[in-house]
């Protein structure tokens, strides 16, 4: 007769043994823990020879200039109606754009903080660190 001691540590042993490999394998522990004391060698032979799940973890890029913590701000983008233009490296004027569209273009490096912008409620070509509501919203970091 098989002792119940070593059957039930038997029995855990396979469990944790098709835990620990989910876990590598980006699958459920608790339910491969389940199957493995239900099924024993089989499960870890299934979860074993199984391919690993692609994370859906998506890979999030911090621009190192922008100042996270005012990112969330919208209000500053929801209160803008104004149409922006900017002075791309060749000197040619783009636009028009919301300013949300004008922050995007800097977060991805199109336009720097020295950059020129203008809106039709300022006289002159400013550069981007010099508009008041926006400077904020940038880091402070002199290499742009």
């Amino acid at each position: 007769m098989i002792n119940p001691i070593l059957l039930a540590l038997c029995w855990i042993c396979f469990g944790a043994g098709c835990s620990k490999i989910a876990v590598r394998k980006n699958r459920s522990p608790s339910n491969w823990f389940m199957l493995g004391m239900a099924f024993g060698l089989i499960a870890l032979a299934i979860i074993y020879f199984l391919k690993p799940l692609k994370s859906n973890q998506k890979k999030i890029t911090v621009n190192p200039y922008l100042d996270v913590k005012n990112i969330n701000d919208a209000s500053i983008f929801q209160k803008d109606n104004n149409y922006w233009y900017y002075l791309d490296k060749a000197h040619k004027q783009v636009g028009p754009m919301s300013l949300r569209a004008l922050f995007d273009n800097y977060i991805q490096g199109e336009i720097s903080k020295a950059s020129f912008v203008w809106n039709d409620t300022m006289k002159n070509w400013t550069k981007l660190y010099e508009v008041t509501h926006l400077s904020n919203l940038l880091k402070k970091d002199s290499t742009n």
